[in-house]
């Protein structure tokens, strides 16, 4: 045999050796796609039968969940979340997305659930660390739940609110589960899920069906020292007067065991350092202003954080000018609001940053932006990082930046 016999023999394996491999490649694809056509149908099996529970629930209770008008619930959910979810919350560990705090969570709402509407008003979202979710709007209960043959996959669901009876979060030593109209959708590890969480959405959904819609200063005060552990209860009672009222606290950027917290009461704001033992006093008659700046780390990508961008409060007195840098936007938005609310009749209006689109007035003074140490301002990011706010790369990027000033 000739070399260019030899050749085409070698030619000629190689070619049927090529096309044995693409039947196979060929086989292989139509199995997965015959396999994935036969999951994608025990899903859908799975999610219209959980659908028909859920709409025909065994004892439906004698009035829906959600018995008010849309303002009214909208109303009552946005009060409810400044006054009652946001205190003594620690806004990286929360499992509840609130409105008017809902932006980050739509940006995934929008892909999970094709039927989103967004005329219809967002009002919670409880999601677990595996991705399952319920989330109640003003015209929908949303689910998205492991599918139980194999928890990779999800079912995704949705039921009218016209059928909606009843959502129930419970826990035990080994889980919390979450049920709706009586039917358990999502079950977590119970130390995954806070008691605060458990503590407040219990709240909320008991005052949404009872349509009991009225906050007042002794609701506030009292739920807030029910969601404080012992000690720091105590520390925060030693600081009150006896007719004074907790109307806020807040952890050092949304960590429950931050060294630093704030609590705003009937009558002043208290700034405590846990490690020195220290408290700064500030009664609200003694503020002659109070500004916020947002920390330098706004440029980031504020669409990954949403409020939860470090700011830097300003409280100025007759005595002193002091910066406290442990609060995040909606945060440091939150105190302003209750200053406001609580300043005496005739007090200097606290004043806070121009819009930077906002022209200034004609004659009034422009203030130079604040700059801030580079170091000082990766270290935030750093804690940014650690508490998974903002990603590696979006660290390192960031750091790069800031070291590049020094």
């Amino acid at each position: 045999m000739g070399i260019k016999d030899l050749f085409k023999d070698v030619t000629d394996l190689a070619k049927e050796s090529i096309d044995s491999i693409q039947a196979d490649l060929a086989l292989k694809k139509e199995e997965q796609e015959r396999l994935k056509a036969e999951m994608d149908q025990r899903i859908k099996n799975y999610t219209d039968t959980l659908v028909e529970q859920l709409l025909t629930p065994r004892t439906a209770p004698a009035s829906l969940l959600i018995n008010a008008g849309d303002d009214e619930v909208v109303g009552f959910t946005e009060n409810f979340c400044k006054q009652l979810l946001l205190p003594a919350n620690g806004l990286t560990a929360t499992k509840i997305d609130m409105h008017p705090y809902e932006e980050k969570a739509l940006k995934n709402v929008l892909k999970t659930f094709p039927t989103y509407n967004l005329q219809e008003k967002f009002l919670f979202q409880f999601k677990d660390s595996k991705g399952q979710l319920i989330l109640l709007t003003t015209s929908n209960l949303y689910f998205k739940i492991h599918f139980p043959e194999n928890k990779s996959f999800f079912a995704v669901g949705s039921i009218p609110r016209e059928k909606l009876f009843s959502i129930a979060i419970n826990k035990d030593e080994a889980h919390c589960t979450l049920l709706v109209n009586a039917i358990t959708l999502i079950t977590t590890p119970a130390e995954e899920v806070k008691t605060i969480d458990i503590v407040t959405l219990t709240e909320y959904l008991w005052r949404l069906s009872n349509n009991d819609f009225v906050i007042d200063a002794v609701h506030v005060d009292a739920f807030i020292a029910s969601k404080l552990d012992p000690t720091t209860l105590e520390m925060v009672k030693s600081f009150l007067d006896p007719d004074e009222k907790l109307v806020y606290f807040a952890w050092g950027l949304g960590s429950l065991v931050a060294k630093k917290f704030i609590v705003c009461t009937s009558r002043k704001i208290v700034l405590y350092d846990r490690d020195l033992g220290a408290k700064k006093s500030f009664p609200y008659d003694q503020i002659l202003s109070m500004t916020t700046q947002p920390s330098t780390v706004s440029f980031l990508d504020l669409s990954l954080t949403l409020g939860m961008n470090p700011n830097d409060m300003e409280i100025k007195t007759a005595d002193a000018i002091e910066t406290i840098s442990i609060l995040y936007a909606r945060e440091a938005e939150q105190v302003i609001n209750i200053y406001n609310a609580h300043k005496p009749e005739g007090g200097t209006p606290p004043t806070s940053n121009r819009p930077t689109n906002e022209p200034p007035q004609p004659g009034m003074p422009t203030a130079e932006p604040a700059q801030e140490d580079p170091i000082a301002m990766i270290e935030k990011l750093a804690g940014l990082k650690e508490k998974g706010i903002i990603s590696e790369e979006e660290f390192s990027q960031k750091k790069q930046e800031l070291l590049a000033k020094l």
